[in-house]
């Protein structure tokens, strides 16, 4: 058999058999052997059919192939049941037989086990002049990992360019043409500078998708393929070569600005990674994000958090970093001055004209300040409300401060309109004194704080800060926390002064005052702690800690037969605990005491806040058998409509009309009158700060029922109250 494998003119591959080679000589019988033993071995399939399709030889090869070895004599349509379509096939085989044109290059699929097979197919035609037939060669070439490695590489790119044309972000590919070598003929890495050169002059763009131009802001028909990354004019905002060779070949959100043609400035976040192989640049795969508009979001946010809205002033935070700029970089010899402006009677305004008018005077007076202070080293901020400061970042003195303040509240003062209506507004400053004063701006803006209601209560303009009239110094901060631990320590004490009746001199119920002894800082007065208390829930601690100790005490004297009542003073703040009535209650029953035993004085102070509300919570203690007392009666605004309501008991009159009624004609008046009043709306009269006896015997003159003082006995522990009891 001969066996020719060459190219035909259309560059096919033709296998071609002549009839001679496949009839049976027995001269040519070495031959034949020879050409069997080719046939058999070889790696394509291949068929010999006849003219009616019957295959009449086949190698081993395409034996295997249709896993049959007796393939001769059966139809190309009893084999090739396996293909796509067979009886097309089988036509086809029968056409090329009967009219000797060859069919070539086919790509056909065959479906074996389950699995798909690609082969490459020819189907020559054969004239067997001998037998007077004609016949087809019919081979098929293996192609399965070259089709589907095709196959998966069509995947791939129609997966690549899906992804590249979808993405939100500009994907880009610089190509080395040629490769930037990185080592030197002497083996060393290449220069920084030269490499930064080499890839400028050879770096072309090899890739891009459409989202790079909306990136660049670049007009959609500029196609960047195939163009030098050197003749781009923005090559400098696509990749920034030094930074990419200097990190190794690689970029990791690197942020730069582009500015479009417009003239606005884009925001793009780049990352990129060198393709490197064998020591040679060849390539370079980038990404750019546009953060344009992320950026301007964080930057509005940015600027909310540091501005404020209605006004567009900086705000706290920003001043806050003003301020400690200040300081950081304030000149040898110079004065930093903290304002705080405050307007007064601005409720008025928003309740008279609305809240939209107060809005334009707050952004009238912001334009005003701004104005008045140009050319001065200052910022203006806005704190809120009706609330303005002024950082004043170089001054030389007080005066010089004071001044800028005078001018300020005369330019505030100035008249505004709204709606046809003028409108003067006024203020108050308080000012601090960087270092002077205060070191930080916490302090600064409490101590500016502090000085500005100094001036609002003097009504005094501009005030500086000063120790004398602060209320919350640090060493009132310090006591406040010290009195929290002496009550959760239980290391207060209690003192009690005695009442008695001024008819029978007997003795009546005791007043408890609360002492405070500290470790170090020694005797400290309640007129000193007991404010500090009430400023704060701390008075709510004290005083159940006081009718805890004063209720333990009377149920020891109980027990040994000592009939005492006791008073104590509750304040404004104890009377809006929800479970204040609760804990009186509860704290009688621990104790087992009578709650007639226990009297609670209060202030008009007191009676006046919230009175509605008092006036349940007294009825609902008096309901319970607590007496009620009011304490230091005549130095309140107390309306003697409402006094008449109150469900109390005694009336105690204010020490400072007692002590000095036998030389001031005005306070014996106030005090017979208060007498007389008390008697009429039936109350019982004490009188305290009674020092001498002859106070006493004018009280008692004038039908007051009770009296406490010095005269009688001084404030004093339980254990000398009960000699005192046992001596008097």
């Amino acid at each position: 058999m001969k066996y020719l494998d060459e190219n035909n003119k259309d560059g096919q591959r033709k296998v071609a058999f002549s009839a001679a080679d496949l009839s049976s000589t027995s001269s040519r019988n070495a031959d034949q052997c020879y050409g069997q033993f080719l046939f058999d071995t070889l790696r394509t399939s291949v068929l010999y059919l006849d003219q009616w399709g019957r295959i009449r030889s086949a190698n081993e090869t395409a034996k295997k192939l249709f896993d049959n070895h007796f393939l001769s004599g059966k139809t190309a349509l009893e084999v090739l049941g396996c293909w796509g379509n067979p009886i097309h096939v089988h036509q086809e085989i029968l056409s090329v037989a009967r009219t000797g044109h060859s069919v070539t290059g086919l790509i056909e699929k065959i479906i074996i086990d389950n699995q798909e097979r690609w082969f490459q197919t020819d189907k020559i035609a054969v004239k067997n002049a001998e037998h007077g037939f004609n016949g087809v060669v019919f081979t098929l070439d293996d192609i399965t990992p070259l089709k589907q490695h095709q196959i998966n590489l069509a995947k791939s790119e129609t997966s690549y360019r899906a992804f590249v044309e979808n993405s939100q972000d500009a994907i880009w590919r610089l190509d080395l043409n040629p490769p930037v070598a990185l080592l030197t003929e002497d083996g060393l890495r290449l220069d920084h500078k030269d490499c930064i050169s080499k890839i400028r002059e050879r770096a072309v763009v090899g890739d891009c998708n459409h989202i790079f131009n909306t990136s660049y802001d670049v007009s959609s028909k500029i196609r960047f393929n195939g163009i030098l990354l050197k003749d781009i004019s923005f090559n400098n905002a696509i990749i920034n070569l030094d930074e990419f060779v200097a990190n190794d070949f690689r970029l990791n959100d690197f942020e730069m600005i582009c500015e479009s043609h417009s003239g606005e400035h884009k925001y793009l976040q780049i990352s990129a990674q060198g393709i490197v192989e064998d020591n040679c640049l060849v390539g370079i795969w980038g990404i750019t994000k546009d953060r344009t508009e992320s950026r301007q979001y964080i930057e509005r946010l940015e600027y909310r958090n540091t501005h404020d809205i209605l006004t567009g002033l900086p705000n706290r935070a920003l001043l806050q970093s003003s301020v400690e700029h200040a300081i950081r970089y304030l000149q040898k010899g110079k004065k930093l001055v903290l304002m705080i402006i405050d307007l007064d009677s601005f409720k008025e305004i928003n309740d008279t004209l609305g809240h939209g008018a107060g809005d334009k005077i707050i952004q009238g007076i912001g334009a005003r300040l701004l104005k008045h202070l140009e050319g001065v080293s200052s910022t203006v901020a806005r704190l809120g409300g009706d609330e303005f400061a002024i950082l004043l970042s170089e001054v030389k003195d007080l005066d010089e401060a004071t001044s800028i303040g005078n001018d300020l509240l005369n330019t505030i003062r100035q008249y505004f309109y709204i709606d046809d209506i003028e409108v003067e507004v006024r203020a108050s400053i308080g000012a601090v004194v960087y270092p002077d004063q205060a070191d930080d701006f916490s302090t600064l803006l409490r101590y500016a704080d502090v000085a500005m209601y100094c001036a609002k209560e003097d009504m005094s303009g501009v005030v500086f800060y000063h120790p004398d009239k602060d209320a919350h110094s640090p060493k009132r901060l310090s006591l406040m926390s010290e009195l929290g631990k002496a009550i959760r320590n239980n290391h207060l004490a209690l003192h009690f002064q005695p009442k008695i009746s001024l008819d029978d001199q007997r003795i009546v119920g005791v007043e408890v005052l609360a002492r405070w002894t500290h470790p170090t800082m020694g005797f400290i007065s309640p007129a000193e702690f007991v404010p500090i208390a009430e400023m704060t829930d701390l008075i709510n601690d004290m005083t159940r800690w006081i009718l805890d100790e004063s209720l333990r005490q009377v149920s020891e004297w109980r027990q040994r037969k000592l009939n005492i009542s006791v008073a104590v003073n509750i304040s404004a703040r104890n009377l809006q605990q929800e479970d204040f009535c609760d804990m009186v209650r509860s704290l009688l029953q621990k104790h087992d005491v009578p709650a007639s035993f226990l009297e609670l004085e209060i202030t008009e102070g007191t009676i006046m806040k919230n009175t509605e509300k008092t006036l349940l919570i007294l009825n609902e203690l008096n309901d319970m058998g607590v007496d009620l007392s009011i304490d230091d009666f005549g130095t309140g605004y107390s309306s003697l409509a409402y006094l008449k309501r109150l469900p109390v008991k005694r009336l105690k009159i204010d020490y400072s009309f007692i002590i000095n009624m036998l030389n001031d004609e005005q306070d014996q008046i106030i005090v017979n009158s208060t007498i007389n009043m008390a008697h009429n709306l039936g109350l019982l009269v004490i009188a305290e700060g009674v020092e001498n006896q002859d106070i006493m015997l004018t009280l008692g003159e004038m039908k007051c029922e009770q009296a406490q003082g010095f005269h009688i006995a001084r404030p004093m522990p339980a254990n000398d109250l009960e000699k005192w009891c046992a001596n008097y």
